[in-house]
């Protein structure tokens, strides 16, 4: 794991399994989310905390950069061709799902059941969709807000021209995405299981650690991984100028 100095470091905690979290990650800054044990599972949704009807587009986010298939290198535009997050590391080995979509209380309950005691007695037993609407609450938004989502830490194939199966792929322990703000990015997450996995209900523990980043330079990967990603920064420029 790449070390990061102290004196950059801005926020760190951990999100229990089940929980939820949400944080305006400033321009700027990166988030690193860590899976201490390699099981973990996030969902998240992004959006423009200056003006959240701007928000994270997953059919453009692979349209764009012809690509449904997400790693190091890669951005996440909005539905303005804005670009929110850039992805800067990538440990897990391409370990994002940006098709499925996110877990609701019905089906939580098809796949689990109504949920082990010690999980409800935490109050942890939720879905993204429940999450995501206590969290985006926070900030005066709702249902109509919310967007399909983006999920990190597991991955899917495609089988049969069409079927989408859950791999069954785990990244290593102490594996991380590292997300870097290029426009103030108002994130929220969700810590549940993916919305295709099956058996019991036990999320790991995920660790979020924010810290500024170093300014943006003409040499910066993600700014030169594709045609379409400099059209994006291009675009967050005329946006800030």
């Amino acid at each position: 794991m790449n070390t990061i100095d102290p004196s950059r470091i801005l926020l760190q905690e951990i999100l229990p399994g089940g929980a939820r979290w949400s944080k305006i990650i400033h321009r700027g800054s990166k988030i690193r989310l860590i899976t201490p044990d390699g099981k973990g599972s996030l969902s998240a949704l992004f959006y423009n905390a200056d003006n959240t009807v701007e928000r994270y587009n997953s059919a453009d986010t692979m349209k764009i950069q012809w690509n449904a298939f997400l790693g190091k290198g890669k951005v996440l535009f909005s539905e303005q061709g804005r670009i929110l997050f850039s992805i800067t590391e990538d440990t897990t080995g391409g370990m994002f799902d940006a098709l499925c979509g996110m877990s609701h209380p019905k089906l939580l309950e098809e796949r689990f059941g109504k949920g082990d005691f010690e999980a409800l007695r935490n109050g942890y037993y939720k879905s993204d969709r429940e999450n995501f609407l206590v969290e985006l609450g926070k900030y005066g938004m709702g249902k109509r807000d919310i967007m399909p989502c983006l999920n990190l830490f597991r991955q899917v194939e495609v089988k049969e021209g069409s079927r989408l199966s859950l791999s069954s792929k785990l990244p290593s322990a102490g594996s991380y995405i590292e997300l870097r703000a290029e426009m103030n990015v108002l994130l929220v997450l969700s810590n549940t299981p993916h919305v295709l996995d099956e058996g019991r209900y036990a999320p790991s523990p995920v660790e979020l650690l924010i810290y500024k980043a170093e300014p943006l330079g003409e040499d910066d990967y993600c700014l030169n991984s594709s045609p379409e990603a400099r059209r994006g920064f291009e675009n967050n420029a005329r946006y800030f100028a």
